[in-house]
């Protein structure tokens, strides 16, 4: 995710330059690694709650949780990363990243101990076939980073044994999980039958977020991608996307609708338009735009966390 200010909310971010001395200790190395170890303290409390002892809130230790804190920071690290590494590629001035810890963490509560993170891009970004390489480099690279951890805990699930009541919490699995199970030769399971593995929901929760950050509305990553590469029909896109998710409430639960109300009113749903908004992408820069589609798709589930009763 990056964070482009006022410019971008939630995904890059524009800003002007900070007055000589102002917030400097917002972008001190110090700083960033507060924030960092912070986040591995509650994602690994927040993931003691995937494993047989339950974690340093339920009688085991704090250490329990480290098989999902570690594989959800490299996820997230390697997005902003991504995002990062483009920047520095075209000499854009943009912070380290951000980490942001949750501190929902204890019942009753769920969470995943953390709300994600970002990074801060300081200047507009001018160019369209630019803005496309910055906002699809991270979303790809998290998702590339997802990967290993995935085919690992898809192959470490355990039975379950415990009846469904009308407060347990399913996930909902997506396509990539479907297809990991089947070149794993694991066996289709569902989030009902089975415990997941700590290492699984790490990876389960990063595809979470890059599905998130590739909504293609206003100044996410998904924005940013559809901007450059629809130019001036973005808002019009966009527009419908939002449209689309509010209307997913009347059949699914109202995640998607929750998300793209958050993404409009945080960053807008147009983009603003770069320098060179009528000039056309080259067809590389247009694959990668489809491989985002893609991805976004392999990531994408309906009802993505619900809870459900006991049947008849």
């Amino acid at each position: 995710m990056t964070e482009q200010v006022r410019a971008e909310g939630i995904g890059p971010s524009f800003a002007p330059p900070p007055r000589r001395g102002r917030r400097r200790w917002l972008e001190h190395p110090l700083f960033h690694l507060l924030l960092f170890a912070l986040t591995l303290g509650t994602t690994t409390i927040a993931g003691g709650f995937f494993t047989e002892r339950g974690g340093v809130l339920f009688g085991g230790s704090f250490t329990d949780g480290l098989p999902f804190s570690l594989p959800l920071l490299v996820i997230l690290g390697v997005h902003e990363m991504g995002h990062y590494a483009m920047c520095r590629r075209y000499g854009l001035a943009a912070t380290h990243p951000y980490f942001l810890p949750s501190p929902f963490v204890v019942p009753p509560f769920f969470s995943f101990g953390t709300f994600g993170a970002f990074i801060r891009i300081k200047e507009p970004i001018r160019d369209k076939k630019i803005l496309l390489d910055v906002g699809a480099a991270g979303p790809l690279a998290g998702f590339a980073a997802t990967l290993p951890f995935l085919f690992y805990g898809v192959s470490h699930a355990r039975p379950s044994t415990t009846a469904i009541g009308s407060t347990t919490v399913l996930f909902d699995y997506p396509l990539a999980v479907r297809l990991a199970q089947d070149l794993t030769g694991v066996g289709r399971y569902t989030s009902a039958a089975v415990h997941e593995h700590p290492t699984f929901m790490a990876a389960w929760f990063g595809m979470l977020v890059t599905c998130l950050n590739l909504l293609p509305i206003g100044q996410l990553d998904g924005g940013h991608v559809l901007r450059a590469a629809a130019g001036r029909r973005q808002p019009l896109i966009s527009g419908v996307a939002v449209a689309a998710a509010f209307a997913s409430a009347f059949w699914v639960p109202p995640v998607w609708a929750f998300f793209a109300l958050m993404a409009a009113a945080v960053t807008g749903v147009a983009h603003p338009p770069p320098e060179n908004d009528a000039e056309p992408v080259e067809t590389g820069r247009l694959t990668v735009a489809l491989l985002c589609l893609v991805v976004f798709l392999l990531c994408f589930s309906p009802a993505p966390i619900r809870q459900i009763g006991p049947g008849p």
